[in-house]
């Protein structure tokens, strides 16, 4: 009786238990006392402290961190840290959210975000920097100076570097200018596509020192040298086969290849993507091929492709051979052909285009020997002249205008009579 009435008291008193503790609904308080500091130049630390007024034996949290830099959001999971540590390209500003989630609590949600920001560089020192991932071991990157700056000095780290921050060793210059840097080491080993490499870019403006700061990984932009194209035939086809690029490990499986020809025939390329670095295609002994290749980087590994290589070419064009006979016929027959009809059409023509021309002799004997005077008209050698169309020119005619001008009559003086003087008497 004692064991049964024992019993029936602990089940009442974890029923009285649990039905005093509050249960709480709703969003959970949001994380307090978030702040941020930075462990050097790249790397910054936000620690923060648990929602107030919640009891971890009742709703146990973890927190949720989502980091976005121009408008590309990462989300980390933190179950028991309250810290969280980043090396970002922080340049292009940085915004970081962080809220309080559940675990064993359902009825509660997701706490109210909590947000802290950094501002994206006002002062631009270069423009387009760039990284390229060449070989193992090395990498070019390059930059636009924003003006005409000559001391401008790059420095680099990448985690778990002995040192802070190691200056650029060789530059690349490009008009005076440094335009880039030149970076070697085992840190850019191939086996390690994922490394980090953070960048520093400092100049002396007056009394202050104005700073970019750039991220980039290994396998973000892979650009290797192109791969060596060999062609080789076996009866109808053509076996293509390219060597892996330099300067990585043939080991290692890192590349897809993608290969273009053309034949003299075709003026557009014709590509054909493939896995391996073997490919076959139909041979057609009449027409001369053209072939390139590119290794192109697999998305599991990174991204990137190398330029086209070196175009190899295989076979003649024997289609100008045959068409050769053909012109040596072709062309004499047309010819002869072409020299018939314009001998035909001269002659037709003849009578416009070269009219017979009277015997000037001929006429020069009428002209001579004629008994009428042939500038008389109607005399016989003129009639002959009109009968053979030789020109005869026409007496000129005058035209006069004749005016009748009235005038008064002049008196001429008598003359003496020499009678009448010696019939003169006196009176």
């Amino acid at each position: 009786m004692d064991l049964r009435f024992t019993v029936f008291f602990l089940i009442v008193y974890c029923w009285m238990a649990f039905a005093l503790v509050p249960h709480e609904t709703g969003a959970l308080p949001p994380p307090s006392q978030l702040s941020l500091s930075y462990i050097n130049n790249f790397c910054v630390n936000l620690s923060w402290s648990p929602p107030e007024n919640l009891s971890s034996s009742i709703c146990e949290v973890e927190y949720l961190m989502v980091v976005t830099v121009d408008q590309e959001n990462e989300t980390h999971r933190i179950r028991k840290d309250t810290h969280f540590e980043s090396c970002l390209d922080i340049d292009r500003g940085v915004n970081y959210i962080l809220r309080a989630q559940p675990q064993n609590c359902t009825h509660r949600t997701l706490s109210q975000d909590v947000v802290w920001s950094i501002p994206p560089s006002e002062e631009k020192l270069v423009k387009d920097f760039e990284c390229i991932y060449y070989s193992s071991g090395s990498m070019n990157c390059t930059w636009s100076p924003a003006d005409q700056t000559t001391d401008l000095q790059l420095y680099y780290w990448y985690k778990n570097m002995a040192q802070p921050l190691k200056p650029c060793g060789l530059y690349l210059y490009t008009g005076g200018l440094k335009t880039g840097c030149h970076l070697h080491g085992d840190f850019l080993n191939v086996t390690n596509l994922t490394t980090e490499v953070f960048f520093l870019i400092n100049r002396t403006h007056g009394p202050s020192t104005l700073q970019n700061k750039f991220k980039r990984t290994t396998r973000d932009n892979m650009k290797p040298w192109p791969p060596k194209l060999t062609i080789k035939r076996a009866d109808d086809m053509l076996e293509l086969h390219c060597d892996p690029p330099s300067g990585f490990d043939p080991r290692l499986n890192y590349w897809d290849y993608t290969y273009r020809y053309r034949t003299s025939k075709d003026s557009n390329w014709k590509e054909i993507p493939n896995k391996s670095r073997a490919l076959s295609i139909s041979y057609n002994h009449h027409f001369q091929y053209r072939v390139q290749v590119k290794a192109i980087c697999k998305s599991i590994c990174g991204t990137g492709a190398s330029d086209w290589s070196l175009e190899e070419s295989y076979g003649q064009d024997k289609t100008s051979e045959r068409s050769f006979p053909l012109a040596l016929i072709t062309v004499p027959v047309v010819v002869t052909i072409c020299a018939i009809l314009l001998l035909f059409f001269l002659k037709r023509l003849q009578v416009l285009i070269l009219p017979q021309i009277p015997d000037p002799l001929k006429s020069l004997k009428d002209l001579t020997y004629s008994k009428n005077d042939p500038t008389l008209p109607g005399s016989s050698t003129t009639k002959s002249l009109v009968n053979q169309r030789v020109y005869v020119p026409e007496n000129p005619e005058l035209c006069l205008d004749v005016k009748l001008v009235e005038t008064e009559p002049i008196l001429e003086p008598r003359p003496f009579s020499t009678s009448a003087v010696g019939t003169h008497r006196p009176l």
